[in-house]
């Protein structure tokens, strides 16, 4: 398909979308696609969730009005990272070579962090959407009716090419692909001897070095991860996300449920959560499942026991955008 950006090309997604969704033109000319995410309030969502701007809308304390987010998985073109439909998304890729190419996109263009990943799912859970996508060899593995097209010799389907139910409000014009195909790569976190590490807020041209450490670690009894002060049981653990122990009355409760880091009572979000607690071990996260996980898969999704040189056929990545 022809990649490179257009003013024509823009004003027509905007106006088919109804707003929702527009184009981008990167460093080097070309178009991606990306969705509008308007900054909403976290009381807004749920009164358990905290008050104020969601961190996702804040970057190093500056508040915005809006994130982008990529409609679909990124694909690579002239060593950009780009949000294209019916694409085969871009996968076996690590994570400091996908975080580089969507940097490599232009100034505001960043992977994906998980403060985004969470803002959407909290959005979306709050709606009642029930998101679903490639969860069983190209087809959803609850509703087998629904498909996309499967990429020639792979389980993987071309982005964007399942039915409005595999976008994130459950439009046609929605974000595609956030639930099941691959995993995504997501930036500004990380699980270092079972401790959270990452920044307060959406500050995504932070240096790693500079996130701070959360007060908050994750711990294994009888094989079930929990949240404590500190790790004295380690090793690697999984858990449904709505079967984490929960972190009420601790200080940084509403921190990590505004990070989708620990369930909130009231909002059943589907996804399974694994973690490697390891004395010194870093964990990077990445999230949503892919097209072999079934009931694993959800926007609760999220994997932290792999480290930042893993890469399959089954992980890739997204692009996102801040003015």
């Amino acid at each position: 398909m022809e990649t490179m950006f257009t003013e024509e090309l823009r004003q027509s997604v905007e106006a088919a979308s109804g707003g929702k969704q527009t184009v981008l033109r990167t460093d080097k000319g070309q178009a991606t696609y990306m969705n509008i995410i308007p900054k909403f309030r976290m009381e807004d969502i749920h009164p358990t969730l905290g008050t104020g701007v969601h961190p996702a809308f804040l970057v190093g304390g500056v508040e915005k009005d809006e994130i982008l987010i990529g409609t679909y998985l990124a694909v690579i073109r002239d060593g950009e990272a780009l949000s294209l439909p019916g694409q085969d998304p871009a996968t076996s890729i690590n994570f400091d070579v996908a975080h580089a190419l969507c940097l490599a996109a232009g100034e505001g263009f960043h992977l994906t962090t998980n403060w985004e990943w969470a803002a959407i799912a909290l959005q979306v859970a709050a709606k009642g959407h029930d998101v679903r996508g490639n969860t069983s060899y190209g087809k959803s593995h609850s509703h087998p009716d629904e498909r996309g097209t499967k990429v020639n010799g792979s389980n993987r389907t071309l982005t964007g090419s399942g039915p409005a139910t595999w976008r994130h409000d459950g439009t046609e014009h929605g974000i595609a692909d956030m639930v099941g195909n691959i995993w995504e790569w997501v930036g500004g976190l990380k699980l270092v001897g079972g401790r959270f590490v990452m920044p307060a807020d959406n500050d995504f041209v932070l240096p790693e070095a500079q996130w701070p450490a959360s007060e908050v670690c994750l711990e294994g009894i009888n094989g079930t991860p929990r949240f404590s002060a500190s790790t004295s049981c380690r090793g690697w653990f999984n858990q449904t996300f709505k079967g984490l122990a929960g972190v009420d009355g601790h200080p940084s409760a509403d921190s990590l449920k505004q990070a989708m880091l620990c369930p909130l009572a009231a909002m059943d979000i589907p996804g399974h959560f694994w973690a490697d607690t390891s004395e010194g071990f870093e964990a990077l996260p990445f999230r949503g499942g892919s097209w072999d996980s079934g009931s694993n898969a959800g926007l609760a999704a999220l994997d932290l026991d792999g480290g930042r040189s893993d890469a399959c056929s089954a992980l890739g990545f997204r692009p996102a955008f801040i003015r």
